[in-house]
């Protein structure tokens, strides 16, 4: 009886999290912004001393500031560029039945090469049905992409719910963080949780700010060089490339597909040099700039990172790719306080047999709350 009301429960608590999916990426994101912006509240909050005088601005004044700078952030690139954007952004639209066209044209020109070398029937046939299969699946990613974002258009309203919600998480996280603390029963249950709560915090933040600047850094230098390069649309593949940066492997080999193709179709010549330019610098920031990146912050090998990054795809994908790091970095973590437990336990054991002292001082040093 007590299997089946377990399977039951597992059920039940599996299907209620699949219903409530979309509440909780809401508070991920919630969460994601809350890291993004603690460390500017942080920062305001710490003591300022001006002569003889210490300046303490307030918890939740501090919050307010920087929600007010952030505010202003927001409003000079919605002034600057947002239009910018828009411009390229339309002019691109606007050149897409061209583009179509071409691309229909390079389809043909594939279809037609396994007559152009002579190769067998049999081949000829297999090619040309391979190339109209991968342009027949090629527009229906690219729709099912567009029925997609039309259908998170709802979800639009998140924009404003997620400062809202981050601004009492941010305002009340200490105080949530210690009544849980409280109801444990034992001292030294409450600070084996709290150090270990503490660590996982510390390491999702390292990542998730590791990230972001990671996808600043792509974004800024993946624009400049096309820009340079002279490509259409500099701006919006600089954006694109930043936000493609959160999905690993599959988003910069979408965006460098879109940007080769995009330049062939103006001068082959000028594809071959986006090419050469995104090649080179993909290698240089997948396997020396992230790696050493994420492990300034994660605390965690660059070699590791690599052996992560590829084990996750091997095993689950692109989702595996995604939680590959993170999933590490909290696994090192959990090692950490588990060996640290084993070790406390050995020495309170060495201490009952042997050395009374030292389980007295090792009690005494959990026993800190």
């Amino acid at each position: 009886m007590q299997v089946v009301l377990l399977v039951a429960g597992t059920v039940a608590v599996i299907w209620l999290l699949f219903t409530l999916r979309m509440i909780l990426l809401l508070l991920a994101f919630t969460a994601i912004f809350c890291y993004l912006v603690a460390p500017l509240v942080d920062f305001l909050e710490s003591s300022i001393k001006i002569g003889r005088y210490v300046l303490r601005v307030p918890h939740t004044m501090a919050i307010i500031i920087v929600y007010l700078l952030l505010g202003g952030a927001v409003a000079i690139a919605l002034e600057k560029v947002v239009p910018l954007l828009s411009d390229q952004l339309s002019a691109f639209f606007e050149n897409m039945p061209n583009y179509a066209k071409q691309l229909d044209l390079y389809a043909k020109q594939l279809a037609a090469l396994p007559t152009r070398y002579r190769l067998p029937m049999s081949w000829r046939q297999s090619l040309t049905d391979g190339v109209n299969v991968t342009i027949a699946g090629l527009l229906n990613w690219l729709q099912a992409i567009a029925l997609r974002t039309v259908r998170l258009a709802p979800y639009l309203l998140w924009f404003v719910l997620i400062p809202v919600l981050g601004f009492f998480f941010l305002k009340d996280g200490k105080a949530i963080s210690n009544k849980f603390l409280s109801t444990l029963p034992a001292a030294d249950l409450r600070y084996r949780v709290a150090i270990f709560l503490k660590d996982v915090s510390e390491t999702l933040a390292a990542y998730i700010r590791a990230q972001l600047l990671a996808c600043l850094i792509v974004g800024g230098i993946v624009g400049a060089g096309l820009w340079l390069l002279g490509l259409p649309y500099p701006l919006v593949f600089a954006v694109g490339a930043g936000i493609f940066e959160f999905v690993p492997v599959v988003g910069p080999l979408a965006l460098g597909v879109v940007a080769i193709l995009v330049a062939s179709f103006h001068s082959w010549h000028n594809a071959f040099l986006v090419f050469a330019f995104l090649a080179i610098y993909r290698v240089l920031h997948d396997y020396v700039i992230y790696p050493r990146l994420i492990s300034q912050g994660v605390e965690i090998h660059p070699v590791v990172v690599i052996l992560a990054v590829l084990g996750g795809a091997e095993l689950g994908g692109v989702t595996g790719v995604f939680l590959s790091v993170p999933v590490a970095a909290l696994t090192i973590v959990c090692w950490r306080h588990w060996r640290d437990l084993q070790r406390d336990r050995s020495l309170a054991l060495v201490g009952a047999n042997d050395e009374p002292l030292i389980e007295g001082i090792v009690t005494e040093n959990y026993l800190k709350d």
